[in-house]
């Protein structure tokens, strides 16, 4: 071999043959374990078997020439090689997704976005999300399905949505939120022919005779809890409370049907409704918690640009909303909900 022959290539070096050896889902596999420290669940999150996962990371190791992991039969943690591989990981993958994306705006190719939202929310503020996040990014298609807070919460966690949007109740540490809209104010649903249904506006006299009907506390305690707090600090008392399944507002209205009680429901649920009995306004009229927009902490499918499009729309519609700003500040430092 003539190292002065241009045409002769130079002699490859350990560190680039090590460099050869790792591939994108490497990166994607040692964070998953970084992030959750536990194989298991990090598999879990992955879509894939555990031992799979170890061979992945072990084989990363031995290409690498350096432990990442200590692992012991109870703990796993990363090594200070670890935690330097993991920053600059995930700043490759950033890169790579940026220019995913930035590939398919300049082609002119759609990109999915996809929203998770309530039957119960406004049907006129989802339409406005949506003109504002197309209004911003062109390339976004978005995709909505209607599902409980608790299924979203469980999507976005697994990756299969990008957004959701759902009352605030909780936090949650792998979730993040921007605050969206204020809660909707609540009126009373009564079973037709209801001794009430003269009335036209109804408050705490009226109603301290009744029995509450409400969701099932088991199905989303940290709602089901706010949503009280909300009716009682409004001064209402009653009889009773049933509880009924279901993990949807629209899940009370048979039961209102039935004559097992009155129900308070976000006023955005009834509007233009038919057949669900009798509707009166509340004064003073408790409201719904408010709603945010909630995403994956450090998710892999989305560049920083996107999340910040996505945070922008949100501050504009809160801010358009009245929302003030101690309780925008407060979600912006918090994270996600219901």
């Amino acid at each position: 071999m003539n190292l002065n022959d241009p045409a002769t290539p130079p002699p490859s070096s350990s560190s680039d043959r090590t460099a050869l050896g790792i591939e994108v889902r490497h990166l994607r596999y040692f964070l998953a374990v970084f992030e959750e420290l536990h194989f298991g669940r990090a598999a879990e999150a992955l879509h894939m078997a555990q031992p799979p996962l170890s061979q992945a990371i072990r084989k990363l190791e031995d290409n690498l020439g350096v432990q990442l992991l200590e692992r012991t039969s109870r703990v796993v943690s990363p090594t200070e090689a670890g935690r330097a591989f993991a920053e600059q990981a995930r700043r490759v993958l950033a890169s790579l997704d940026l220019a995913v994306v930035e590939a398919r705006r300049a082609g002119a190719l759609e990109t999915d976005l996809r929203i998770g939202w309530l039957h119960d929310l406004p049907l006129e503020r989802l339409l406005r999300l949506l003109a504002m996040l197309k209004e911003h990014d062109r390339a976004v298609l978005p995709r909505v399905t209607h599902l409980s807070a608790v299924e979203q919460v469980r999507r976005l966690r697994r990756g299969e949505l990008d957004l959701g949007v759902f009352h605030h109740a909780q936090e949650h540490a792998d979730i993040e939120m921007e605050p969206l809209f204020a809660g909707a104010p609540m009126v009373a649903l009564l079973p037709s022919g209801h001794h009430l249904a003269a009335k036209q506006v109804l408050g705490h006299r009226e109603l301290q005779d009744e029995v509450l009907v409400s969701l099932s506390r088991a199905d989303n305690p940290p709602l089901h809890d706010r949503i009280l707090e909300s009716i009682e600090s409004a001064g209402y008392r009653f009889r009773g409370v049933h509880e009924v399944g279901g993990a949807d507002a629209r899940d009370l209205l048979p039961a209102v049907a039935q004559n097992m009680g009155v129900a308070f429901a976000p006023s955005s649920l009834i509007d233009g409704g038919e057949g669900i009995g009798v509707v009166r306004p509340l004064d003073p009229a408790p409201s719904m918690p408010a709603a945010v927009v909630a995403w994956q902490a450090n998710p892999r499918r989305w560049p920083q640009t996107v999340l910040d499009t996505v945070r922008a729309v949100a501050r504009k519609l809160a801010e358009n909303d009245g929302i003030d700003q101690a309780t925008i500040d407060i979600g912006r430092s918090g994270r996600a909900s219901r």
